[in-house]
């Protein structure tokens, strides 16, 4: 199999052997790749400052089997660096797309919606936002998608001040006050169905929704991102309560 120019973004890279690397990227056509850089670490000619996540790019690569050879690799465009939080939500995004795509099979419409969550993270855009909308085309690409406008029981659209119940085999039903369940306003509902959310409340539920909904699809495995973050999130906090003390 030969694949000549194919539109792509590193996800992760890791040393192999002496000069090379592993490199797992996500494809427009052929979805998530290993793929074997030969030499790319060497320090004339290597390839090491091109493969870096959140650089588009076109790519390359030959062979049959499960690790074919990287032949080509091109930045076509330059993106500005992606840092602090928003770097944590592409990492996360990321992980996502390694844990939750099987190899070489095409999800193209998932990797336009990367693309746009790329340039939304490198402009600034609100990093929650950005997940929320990428998380749910990711789910709807693996063949889950999130049920948001209408009552599963009844068939009656959503009302956004009723609170509801998600069920994660198959979608929200209205529910009384207390019952077991991932539970959110059907406000919250309408604005993720929609991809705006207007209150600070909405993007609580909605985050916690969707991280309950993928949990559920990991099937209990661990993301290191987030692992990462909330270790982060612990440090900052401490180092915000030694300055605090060291003023008093």
């Amino acid at each position: 199999m030969k694949v000549n120019r194919q539109p792509a973004y590193v996800l992760h890279a890791r040393p192999y052997a002496e000069s090379s690397l592993l490199v797992d990227v996500f494809s427009r056509d052929h979805g998530r790749c290993m793929l074997l850089a030969k030499g790319a670490r060497r320090r004339k000619g290597g390839q090491r400052g091109i493969l870096m996540p959140f650089k588009p790019l076109l790519i390359g690569w030959s062979g049959k089997g499960a690790l074919p050879v990287l032949t080509a690799a091109e930045a076509t465009a330059h993106l500005p660096e992606i840092a602090g939080f928003g770097l944590h939500a592409g990492l996360y995004a990321n992980e996502l797309l390694l844990k939750l795509l099987h190899r070489f099979d095409g999800h193209e419409k998932l990797y336009f919606a990367y693309d746009v969550a790329v340039q939304r993270l490198a402009s600034g855009a609100d990093p929650g936002e950005t997940l929320r909308i990428f998380e749910k085309q990711l789910l709807r690409e693996i063949g889950f998608g999130l049920i948001l406008d209408h009552d599963v029981e009844t068939g009656k659209a959503i009302d956004p001040s009723v609170r509801y119940v998600y069920l994660p085999q198959s979608g929200p039903v209205a529910s009384p006050a207390g019952s077991p369940g991932i539970t959110v306003r059907g406000a919250t509902l309408r604005e993720l169905d929609g991809e705006e959310f207007r209150s600070q409340k909405s993007r609580s539920e909605a985050r916690q929704l969707i991280r309950e909904l993928i949990r559920h699809q990991l099937g209990g495995r661990e993301l290191r991102s987030r692992r990462v973050f909330r270790q982060l999130l612990l440090y900052q906090r401490k180092g915000k309560r030694t300055q605090v003390a060291a003023t008093d």
